[in-house]
């Protein structure tokens, strides 16, 4: 089996001896796209012993070296295409994954965020990326643990808000591992605080981006809360939607599988709130036990030319202890399900759906959904044997912090070495308004509450670029899109 130091001195090799990286001197907003001259060196790095131990076939083989060809051929978001999953299966195979292990994929994603490899080569698995991603505290920076009023009226409840980092997010002339400029890529924290010690009852979550005193970070001054997927692991969690997977993507790059691991929110720049007495359940709510362990997949952007530094937040509403019998159940829906999230629109198609399936294994009641989508995005639904029963529609420039007067999108310069501006970037110019909330479905807009095991559901997520502008990338075609609900159900406990 190869070894994590041979994958990552492949990367460091192809970097040290890459062209340098452009210096943009314009305002102009760089893209996220990966650049795909990484992936022969990570080919190349696996002896025949590693292949034969992840490809149980010569066709698996072959149609695995075929996918990989072309993401190497082929310009784009290599992140978004069908293929990509199952590259970084086999790639978290490389690393010593399977069913029960997750092996050292979050390592390897630590890496992807140094500007040259050979400078963190080492310094990456044991403490981090060289100089970007988790940092040293700042001095008088914003309490941690400011103290809040709870923002529900279910009795004995509190509101905890936690400000995790501070995190180091490069600038745009600043380049990680996958080719991408102002990016902290899928940043692994597995062990997150948690918002109570001993056991509590979580009745609500919600997630924010702030700078070192406390002030909002948002689009109007170029930072995103690109994505965040919060994870649950503790004995007894497992994640219903990605079990029968060999490996998941997302739970090996925070060290999880999905038998002892489960997803349980998921936030993008619109920062929707999921509180359950808002969606008009007061009494049951998802138990966190001692014994859990809260982690995160955490993706920044600052489209500045200077690097920032900025603090996650997550604000939870919790009930000490587990009074209620019943039990909210959170299952992650995804249209690239237990991969990367990504997929690349369609091209030449404006208008265009997204959809995944799945097959119920629990009985339960739905009491609310949370869907997210990027720019460009105008609705999710979630149907039960093909009738709808939520629907997610989101707004636009909701606030200032929404709204770019200098234009929106990821671009990036023409080619490393050159000399990018508006004229070769093919930024969005002009005022560009930005995914600003998703409508929480519950109550009255949910029109089939019942969950049987055997149901099929089936997420759709809409997108509508005539109507709501995406983001582009240099080479004019629509950045990556995602398509993800969040459902909570309530399973009824035991008398």
């Amino acid at each position: 089996m190869p070894t994590l130091r041979s994958l990552f001195l492949a990367l460091a090799v192809s970097q040290t001896f890459a062209a340098p990286t452009a210096q943009n001197t314009y305002n102009v907003h760089l893209e996220k796209r990966q650049s795909l001259s990484d992936w022969p060196a990570l080919a190349n790095s696996v002896g025949w012993d590693g292949w034969k131990a992840i490809f149980p076939d010569w066709q698996s083989f072959t149609t695995w070296v075929q996918t990989v060809g072309k993401a190497v051929t082929t310009p784009g978001n290599f992140l978004g295409e069908p293929g990509a999953t199952d590259v970084l299966v086999a790639w978290a195979r490389m690393m010593g994954a399977t069913k029960s292990t997750p092996g050292l994929m979050s390592a390897a994603l630590d890496a992807v965020n140094c500007e040259i490899a050979a400078h963190c080569l080492i310094e990456s698995v044991l403490t981090g990326p060289d100089g970007y991603g988790s940092i040293p505290d700042i001095p008088n920076a914003a309490p941690r643990k400011p103290a809040m009023k709870s923002r529900t009226a279910v009795p004995n409840s509190e509101t905890i808000k936690i400000r995790y980092g501070p995190y180091k997010v490069p600038s745009m002339k600043t380049k990680n591992l996958m080719g991408q400029y102002g990016m902290l890529f899928n940043l692994p924290n597995k062990n997150l605080e948690k918002p109570c010690e001993g056991n509590c009852t979580l009745i609500g979550m919600s997630s924010g981006l702030e700078y070192a005193d406390g002030k909002t970070a948002n689009v109007n001054e170029g930072l995103w809360l690109h994505h965040l997927i919060l994870f649950n692991g503790g004995p007894g969690r497992v994640d219903t939607t990605c079990k029968s997977r060999d490996v998941s993507v997302p739970h090996a790059s925070v060290g999880a599988v999905t038998s002892n691991t489960e997803r349980i929110f998921a936030a993008g720049n619109e920062r929707v709130e999921g509180i359950l007495p808002n969606m008009g359940v007061t009494d049951a709510g998802y138990k966190l036990y001692d014994t859990d362990r809260l982690s995160a997949l955490i993706e920044l952007m600052n489209e500045n030319m200077e690097d920032k530094i900025v603090y996650l937040t997550m604000t939870y509403d919790i009930v000490r202890g587990h009074p209620f019998k019943d039990e909210i159940k959170i299952i992650w829906m995804d249209v690239r399900q237990c991969g990367t999230s990504e997929v690349n629109p369609p091209k030449d198609k404006p208008q265009f759906t997204l959809e995944y399936k799945w097959t119920s294994d629990l009985d339960a009641e739905l009491v609310g959904t949370i869907g997210h989508v990027h720019d460009g995005g105008t609705h999710t639904t979630l149907s039960v044997n093909g009738e709808e029963t939520c629907r997610n529609n989101g707004a636009y420039g909701g606030s200032p912090e929404y709204i770019q007067e200098n234009g929106g999108g990821h671009t990036q310069p023409a080619a490393d070495g050159a000399h990018a501006g508006p004229a070769t970037a093919h930024a969005e110019t002009g005022r560009m308004v930005h995914l600003s909330d998703m409508h929480v479905c519950s109550g009255k807009d949910i029109e089939i509450r019942e969950m049987r095991k055997g149901q099929e559901w089936t997420l759709r997520a809409h997108y509508d670029f005539e109507k709501n502008k995406g983001m582009k990338a240099a080479d004019g075609e629509w950045d990556g899109v995602m398509g993800i609900s969040v459902v909570f159900v309530r399973v009824k406990g035991k008398d």
